[in-house]
This record gives structure tokens, sequence and C-alpha cells, in this order.
């Protein structure tokens, strides 16, 4: 029997859509829903990644030997990141959301299983979900390896190879996999919608770029309480969700659907007159689809090089002490050391403005990333402060990777149904 408030929420939500919760404290930097795999409906805590379209799981809390709803097939994947690296079977089964009675079930929907991973990928989370566009990391068809080999089944589960878990091996055996045909699964979400099981947008309402720590005693579930540390993943919803923002919804365009591929206009420091704008350093490659993306699965905010020093001198321009504190997190950072100021007072720190275009080409979208959100305070522990702005990666050139401290302090709907690319909406997000 229903409780009053799964009742009220059933009334509400309208047909096709389901509000789930999601959290920072499984993976530390990046938010975590909870997914029922297979027949055994194993739970599993994936992170949720707007710059990717990979659905992978490991085995610590899903067995896929124990479910019989799994189909294999003759395709493998390999996904090798900036530090890390994972590789497995691509194969069927049931994937379920649920939340106050409400289910949303893919039957045979395509996830790779991770059997040899470099390193702990996902910082404490049992894989990750991606949310971009249609279709999913390539997988390798497998069947002419097999045929080759007089091997039965033709099936990459049980997964036959023996790759060692180190960043040379799975990038080897990556190289081995693109010399077969390939093909692009489509996306889970993708997969939704087409079933006509979900309507083709989502939401994403979080409050932190890394966990909140108030105390270094507290257990896991003290902190699974701290409503800091929550947020709310809305499949196929998001307008009609106000109690999560207030105002009236801005539209940053969508570009290019490779993932959220977002066009930057400028950036302005605090009160500063000058807007300052990309350019493209000519001496590396290119940007793909455009300058930027909006990416939960970064936990920074990435600018490019020329925006990234531009920002610092004006940051110095305003207070010379502010160099200070960025130069000692950053030393922390990299060290795996902690940054415990006692003078920090984010009072003093100017607000950070982006123009991105909007929904028509003349229009610009201004959205703003406050100085709690760009310095995270009792960051991953007590007392830490953690300087969130970083400068472009030397594997992504002449791109800005717009992370959870500027999505924190929004509520985004990526609603992919606007048009043909899809627009992102945003709207300032209610404590």
């Amino acid at each position: 029997m229903l409780g009053a408030q799964a009742f009220l929420y059933l009334i509400i939500m309208p047909r096709k859509t389901l509000k789930l919760p999601i959290n920072i404290v499984t993976a530390r930097g990046g938010y975590t829903v909870e997914m029922e795999i297979g027949c055994n409906q194993s739970k599993v805590q994936l992170l949720l990644d707007t710059g990717s379209s990979t659905l992978a799981v490991e085995t610590k809390n899903y067995n896929p030997e124990e479910d019989f709803y799994l189909k294999g097939t003759s395709y493998a994947q390999a996904i090798t990141y900036g530090s890390g690296g994972w590789a497995g079977p691509l194969v069927e089964t049931h994937l379920q959301f649920e939340s106050h009675e409400r289910k949303m079930t893919l039957k045979n929907g395509h996830i790779a299983i991770i059997e040899s991973e470099q390193q702990d990928n996902f910082f404490g989370a049992d894989g990750i979900l991606g949310l971009a566009y249609r279709t999913l990391n390539r997988a390798y068809d497998l069947t002419e390896y097999f045929k080759e080999r007089n091997y039965q089944p033709e099936l990459t589960f049980p997964w036959p190879f023996n790759v060692e878990e180190d960043k040379k091996s799975i990038r080897t055996f990556k190289k081995f996999l693109k010399s077969y045909d390939s093909i692009k699964p489509k996306a889970f979400f993708t997969e939704l919608e087409e079933h006509n099981i979900c309507k083709n947008k989502f939401s994403l309402y979080c409050k932190r770029a890394l966990v909140h720590v108030e105390s270094n005693d507290y257990t896991n579930e003290e902190l699974m309480a701290d409503s800091l540390n929550q947020g709310w993943l809305i499949l196929g919803a998001g307008e009609e969700h106000r109690e999560l923002y207030e105002g009236d919804l801005q539209i940053i365009d969508v570009v290019h659907d490779a993932y959220y591929n977002t066009q930057l206009f400028a950036m302005k420091v605090g009160e500063m007159d000058e807007l300052i704008f990309p350019e493209e350093n000519t001496s590396r490659k290119p940007a793909k689809y455009s300058n930027s993306i909006i990416d939960c699965g970064s936990s920074f905010l990435i600018l490019q090089d020329n925006l990234y020093q531009e920002l610092l001198d004006q940051l110095l321009e305003i207070n010379t002490d502010f160099v200070r504190h960025i130069e000692a997190s950053d030393k922390a950072y990299k060290s795996g050391g902690s940054y415990k100021p006692e003078d920090l007072d984010l009072s003093e720190w100017p607000e950070i403005h982006f123009y991105f275009i909007g929904e028509h080409k003349d229009d610009l979208t201004k959205v703003t990333c406050t100085p709690d959100n760009y310095w995270q305070l009792n960051a991953v522990e007590s007392d830490r402060a953690w300087f969130m702005f970083m400068q472009e990666l030397p594997n992504i050139p002449n791109k800005s990777i717009f992370g959870l401290p500027l999505i924190s302090d929004y509520f985004c709907i990526f609603d992919r149904e606007h048009d043909e690319n899809g627009v992102i909406k945003v709207g300032k997000i209610k404590l």
C-alpha cells in the first residue's frame, strides 16, 4: 500500500517521468544514481556523466553469471581516459530505475561489463551512466576473430581475454579491437525515448562539486543525510519542477550533438568592464564541434588557456593575495595534500560570469559561477578548501569544460527534443 507522500508523488509526476535521488558521497566528486540490473535487480551506483555516452558496470555489486536475463553478444569495448581505462564485453540485460513505486525498465538494453580495469575509474561508484547523445562508444565485432580460432560460442561473455590491468595493456587491446568492424549501439537514454518509456529530456539538480564533509568523524550515512550532498535526476521532465528552481529559465543552445556542445561567447570577472573572449591556440589542434561543453562528469570548471590566464590576471588585479590562495590549493592538489586556510574570505572574491550563445544566434545567455561554488569548502575533508578552476586539458585542446562548479548553481534541463540538437535550460536553484 502506498504511503501519502508516494501517492502524492504519483499524482503530481507526469506520465513517462521519474524523479530519482542522487548523491555526491559515493564518488566524492561526481553524482551517482541507483540502477537495478538483471533478473536479480542488483542495485548499483552509477556515475552520471553528460560528457560521455558510456554505460558500463563493474562486477563488485552485480554478478553477470547469476543473471539469466543476460544475453551475450560478439562485441567488446575498450575505453581509455587520461589516467585510466577498462575493457570488457557488451551484453544485453534488463536495466531499471525505481522510485516511489514507479519504475522505468528497459528490456534487453546494452551495457558493458568491466572485466579489466586499470584503476578505480569511477571513484567508488560501480560504473558509469553516460547521458550524452545518440549512441554508445564503439563496440567491436569479434565474430571473425572467433571463427579464425574455432572458438565457440562466438560471444565475448564469458570474457575470453586476459588483459592486464595497466594503461599500456588496455590501450594495446583497444588497438587490437580497432582492426575489426564496429558499431555504435544506441545509448541508454536514447533507447528509453525510442521505446516510448521516457520523454526525450532529463534534468539535474546539484548543490556541490565535491562532497561536503562537516566533520571527519562523520559516517557514510551521516554524509548521505547532509542535504548539500543530495540532488535529483529527473527523467522525462524539468520545467514543471518549480520546487527546484526560481525565476525564469534561460536557454543555452546545444550547437552539436556529439556531447552537449555549447558556444561560449565571453567571460567577465566581477564588475570589471572588460569582456574576455575565447581565443584558439593555433599551436594546438582546433576544438572539435565547439569551444565548450556542459559536463556533469567533471568536478572542475576547465577553461581554455587564454581564459584561465586572464582570470588569474584579473583576480590579481582585484586583490594580490588571491593568487596565494590559488597557488596553495593547486600545490596541495598536485601533491596529494590538503589546503586548510584560516583567512579565505569568499565575500572578497568576485562572481565569474559566462555568456553563451542562446536559442538564437544573436541571443546571449549569462550564467554566473559564485565564489562559494568555485571555492569548495569542507571539500572531501573538514576545513579543506579547493579552488575549482583548472587550465585547459592537454588531451582536449581549445575547449572549456563547464562542470559541477557551474552546474551546481543552476537547475539544468537537458531538453533534447526542443530542436534538432536540443537546448539546455537553466534556472537558479532553490536550496
